[in-house]
């Protein structure tokens, strides 16, 4: 088993912790396996890649290779629909994350509950709180990855703590593997 060390190193995520993933073709296994997943997308994540890559087209790739839905928590919401992808939703994050430990919720579209749910521009903090909810209220449902570049010891499947350059090509390499 790999397990990292938190990105904020005074955070303590209890006994049970998430494996970090170094390699873009293992993480492809472990997403493809998904029947019914998920992305989250925070208003960091543009900030997060500045000119790097265009993150927006990247997730929308991501979502129609997966046929994924994609949740995004802010005003970002607009620029996902200019795009045209029409699996694209709002909804704030803590709302999002109470309706997905309800064993009961059939999703944003009525058609039944997620499998797996990545998790990608958010505060680190507020992500390892998202996070650590799912962890203890969903787990034997819902499997998390966190695709940010810091390590999320609260999320299934992390990233290790990467630069930025490291990150978008991991990102990159990700998507080449699904």
């Amino acid at each position: 088993m790999i397990y990292g060390d938190s990105w904020q190193k005074a955070e303590i995520p209890g006994p049970v912790k998430g494996f970090q993933i170094d390699e873009p073709k293992r993480l492809a296994v472990i997403i493809k396996r998904a029947k019914r997943p998920l992305i989250v997308v925070g208003y960091r994540v543009v900030k997060m890649v500045r000119d790097k890559m265009d993150i927006v087209s990247y997730l929308l790739d991501l979502a129609k290779i997966l046929g994924a839905h994609i949740v995004v928590t802010n005003t970002l919401i607009k620029n996902f629909a200019d795009k045209g992808y029409e699996h694209v939703y709002l909804m704030p994050a803590m709302e999002l994350i109470d309706r997905l430990r309800d064993s009961e919720w059939s999703g944003v579209d009525g058609k039944g509950g997620y499998d797996v749910v990545l998790f990608i521009g958010f505060p680190y903090y507020y992500e390892w709180l998202m996070l650590n909810g799912l962890k203890h209220f969903a787990y034997k449902r819902i499997r998390t990855v966190s695709l940010d570049p810091y390590y999320h010891p609260n999320a299934n499947f992390s990233l290790p703590n990467l630069s930025l350059d490291k990150w978008v090509v991991f990102l990159k390499s990700l998507k080449e593997h699904l």
